[in-house]
């Protein structure tokens, strides 16, 4: 009848979990390949969406936003991992799900329906929390960076010129590291 579970009906043995297992982790990598491509696509794109931040932080001023690479590969293997970062950050909901649809078999039905909640809530919190870094934290942060600039009035001045690499290490990092404890419903 309709008060029948779905889940009830998935008892299965040992190698069946294991192939279950192995066909939600290939969807799940499937979704991240496929994200990955099309944010390569678009990687000079999303170079500039991440680096808008510290434009803004440093008031508008063309020459902060000057960055530099130091070996031949680095901007290269920037957008790579710009890349795979986005399609981890964008295929994160689906990846999720798969584990959901991998571990809800295994649960009580009282279980599963105080975890839905939780379940809805996580992407629309992931990426809130990463919205909230890249809008809010980061300006801020990066304007505190900024700050440490001197001019050459009787000292030595330092100046900010900003390394591709470790600027978008330290912008991915926080996004993501801000997305996924605000998305976990147990943090």
């Amino acid at each position: 009848g309709s008060d029948q579970d779905p889940f009830e009906s998935t008892k299965m043995p040992l190698m069946d979990h294991v192939v279950e297992l192995r066909n939600r982790l290939m969807w799940s990598v499937g979704a991240v390949i496929i994200c990955f491509v099309i944010a390569y696509v678009f990687s000079a794109e999303i170079y500039e969406l991440l680096t808008r931040p510290l434009y803004i932080a440093s008031g508008g001023r063309e020459d902060v936003r000057t960055m530099i690479f130091t070996a031949p590969q680095e901007a290269f293997f920037t957008y790579i991992k710009v890349s795979f970062w986005l399609a981890m950050f964008v295929a994160f909901p689906m990846t999720a799900t798969q584990v959901w649809m991998f571990v809800a078999p295994g649960l009580y039905k009282h279980e599963r329906q105080a975890f839905l909640p939780f379940l809805l809530a996580t992407p629309i919190l992931f990426f809130a929390g990463g919205a909230m870094v890249y809008f809010f934290i980061l300006p801020l942060a990066l304007e505190f960076f900024i700050s440490f600039q001197t001019t050459g009035e009787g000292r030595i001045p330092i100046e900010l010129i900003p390394k591709v690499n470790e600027y978008l290490s330290l912008v991915m990092t926080l996004i993501f590291a801000s997305a996924w404890p605000s998305s976990c419903p147990c943090c």
